[in-house]
């Protein structure tokens, strides 16, 4: 089968294997509207380097930025798309930062324990009570799915010591 007329066209399964995903993975983020391929050509998906930066802005995003397609679509829209892509940014940046801030509380447990209980558990630790007691860090913006909390916490069975 001849390419389409287009310089740098790929079918659908090339652009698949170059960047790691399922065919069936593209079809599906052109349902949801986040990409059309260049052209189409006797019933294949042709796409170019545009459409082959957007398929990798997705999957970075996604493993990276731990964003919603749908969160992906409306930043990918741009800021012409108004107050919505300005809010989506700003709730992202605030959700990311309550992650963070989770991923270095755990850090900072898991380096107590480290140093202070190198050959028994932390059970019975004040530092360790303390942490398993206090309030969870502030809520993620609403747009965001609330997320466990990564501190650990006793079994609802068991008492404090």
């Amino acid at each position: 089968m001849t390419p389409p007329v287009g310089q740098g066209l790929q079918p659908i399964d090339a652009v698949a294997r170059r960047l790691g995903l399922r065919a069936s993975a593209i079809r599906y983020y052109e349902e949801r509207g986040l990409l059309a391929p260049a052209s189409r050509h006797a019933g294949r998906r042709w796409y170019g380097p545009t459409e082959i930066r957007r398929l990798a802005i997705i999957g970075y995003w996604q493993a990276h930025g731990l964003m919603s397609l749908d969160e992906i679509k409306d930043i990918l829209a741009g800021p012409d798309d108004g107050r919505r892509w300005n809010q989506v940014v700003r709730d992202r940046i605030a959700a990311l930062r309550v992650q963070a801030e989770r991923i270095e509380a755990t850090r900072e447990y898991l380096e107590h324990v480290l140093t202070h209980h190198p050959h028994s558990a932390p059970d019975g630790c004040d530092h360790y009570e303390a942490l398993l007691f206090e309030p969870p860090p502030a809520a993620a913006p609403p747009r965001a799915r609330p997320r466990a909390r990564l501190s650990p916490a006793r079994p609802p069975a068991q008492s404090p010591r």
